[in-house]
């Protein structure tokens, strides 16, 4: 039994294209779950996360009622294989949802929570229609493009700068060039163009877009304040062929003013835990019918 939270937890290996990929359940105290959730760790971390974030996500939604399994993808943590990287991770994914499943047969929908490139993993596998998912939560989406990342520091980097005291000082002091600036501007104009070759051309973002017109359940987007990665995805947003998604029905934006990508100060990991529970809420469903209780291993991490 876990800590503080009112949850069971075991082993939970997932079967991925012949290989066992370490997996943690977390479940209920009261019973089993007609809810899932799959979490899609982010960029070269595996099953804790940084902070032990993961961790206690999971431990967060199970006591809150869904079946939760967190595992390591290919190549990362304790996990064997070469790392196939998010563009391609529907095997793994698919392979999660069986394994979630058959260990806890009530499950009937499943929820993926991912954050950043894992989020974007998320997107992708949304465009194959899997009807078990009914909802995303998307942690700081990553969709790193040239104009993106030019945009984000532009509109969010420079005018904080600009409004610094210390800038001031350096700029005066021969510390910093104009031409820093104006070579930053003169790229934003070049990615611009760049970058509407590399939509054109069918790339992950591409991808995600699709994945993000194609499903039809609720997705929130889960957005830190004091991020890039997050600045840029509100700038994809703004982009012309995205426009149109950001006001679809079942799809919201929440801020974490000041949070970092990983949620690492306490109170904004407490904002996002809770955030994540208030979103398992519209979810869940009337208490499911009683079943075995699972076996209890108190090494599990």
């Amino acid at each position: 039994m876990s800590g503080r939270a009112a949850v069971i937890e075991q082993i939970c290996p997932v079967s991925c294209e012949g290989l066992s990929l370490p997996g943690i359940l977390s479940l209920p105290l009261g019973g089993p779950s007609r809810l899932g959730v799959i979490v899609l760790v982010g960029g070269p971390q595996y099953r804790i996360g940084a902070h032990r974030f993961f961790v206690s996500l999971a431990r967060q939604l199970a006591g809150h009622g869904a079946a939760v399994l967190r595992f390591d993808h290919r190549g990362m943590g304790d996990a064997p294989g070469e790392a196939a990287g998010f563009e391609h991770l529907d095997p793994e994914i698919n392979a999660a949802i069986d394994a979630l499943q058959q260990a806890c047969p009530t499950v009937e929908r499943v929820l993926l929570w991912g954050l950043c490139d894992g989020a974007s993993a998320a997107l992708l596998h949304a465009r194959l229609g899997d009807a078990r998912v009914a909802g995303l939560l998307l942690a700081n989406p990553w969709v790193r493009s040239e104009r993106s990342l030019a945009q984000a520091r532009t509109r969010h980097y420079y005018p904080a700068r600009l409004a610094s005291a210390d800038f001031w000082r350096r700029l005066l002091s021969g510390q910093v060039r104009w031409s820093s600036l104006r070579g930053a501007l003169g790229a934003l104009r070049g990615a611009s163009r760049r970058a509407a070759s590399q939509e054109a051309r069918g790339d992950f973002r591409t991808g995600m877009r699709e994945g993000l017109t194609r499903f039809e359940g609720r997705v929130l987007c889960l957005l830190s304040g004091a991020d890039l990665t997050a600045q840029e995805f509100v700038e994809t947003l703004r982009e012309p062929a995205w426009a149109a998604l950001g006001s679809r029905p079942g799809f919201s934006l929440q801020w974490l003013d000041g949070a970092d990508h990983t949620f690492s100060d306490p109170e904004h990991r407490a904002a996002a835990l809770n955030l994540s529970a208030q979103w398992l809420q519209d979810f869940l469903a009337p208490a499911a019918t009683s079943c075995a209780s699972p076996s209890v291993d108190p090494a599990v991490i």
